[in-house]
């Protein structure tokens, strides 16, 4: 695995396409938000939310908690959040093949798929946390054997949720050091961001994410 060439490849790729990468997430997030934001309004309005009064730095703050109406929203928007992270890395995959999808296309891919890549989701956060509960290596590890369960999923939503953890660990079997240095080789990248306030994450979110198909590309 040629890290310096699918960087550069993945540099080349996002000129011209940084918009288009970031829109389903910031119009499907903010859709999420509204509606998360009116649940909680609702909430208050209703009077069905809890409130906490805690002290910060000896100033007393009154919390809202999540009333019922937020909750069973909360649970909606979690299932529609487990379905746009395997969407997006169709939408994706797709670019990274010379095609490219519509925002109806990636809505479309999330109503069609939804359960399956919430289970499939909610099965590799728990064998990551487990990994993490023996050990922080072996967390990594399982991390690293396990992040390209989404762009598996995307390419074949009939897979069976546990074929889909098995073939992440299987492509990523012989090259989960070349994995982690490649992830290691963006945390200059991310630290420069958080210096410029998140705003250097408009070119770095789209870079790493090609970058990493990229990879899953030449590896699966």
């Amino acid at each position: 695995m040629n890290r310096v060439e699918i960087k550069n490849k993945a540099k080349e790729m996002i000129k011209g396409n940084k918009w288009y990468l970031w829109k389903p997430l910031i119009i499907i997030g903010l859709v999420i938000a509204v509606i998360e934001g009116i649940a909680f309004g609702l909430d208050s309005a209703l009077g069905l939310a809890s409130k906490d009064v805690v002290e910060i730095f000896g100033t007393k703050v009154t919390v809202h908690n999540s009333g019922i109406i937020s909750s069973i929203v909360g649970i909606v928007t979690g299932f529609a959040g487990s379905a746009l992270t395997i969407a997006y890395a169709h939408y994706v995959l797709s670019f990274v093949r010379g095609k490219k999808e519509e925002l109806k296309d990636v809505i479309e891919f999330m109503k069609k798929h939804w359960v399956k890549a919430f289970v499939v989701s909610l099965l590799a956060d728990l064998f990551i946390l487990l990994g993490f509960i023996v050990l922080v290596i072996p967390g990594i590890i399982v991390s690293i054997g396990l992040m390209f369960y989404q762009e598996v999923c995307a390419d074949d939503p009939s897979k069976g949720a546990m074929d889909v953890i098995r073939k992440s660990w299987e492509i990523t079997k012989g090259h989960k050091m070349d994995l982690f240095v490649m992830g290691l080789s963006f945390i200059g990248w991310a630290m420069l961001a958080s210096l410029t306030f998140g705003i250097l994450y408009i070119w770095l979110m789209p870079y790493m994410v090609v970058a990493f198909t990229l990879v899953y590309e030449k590896l699966k």
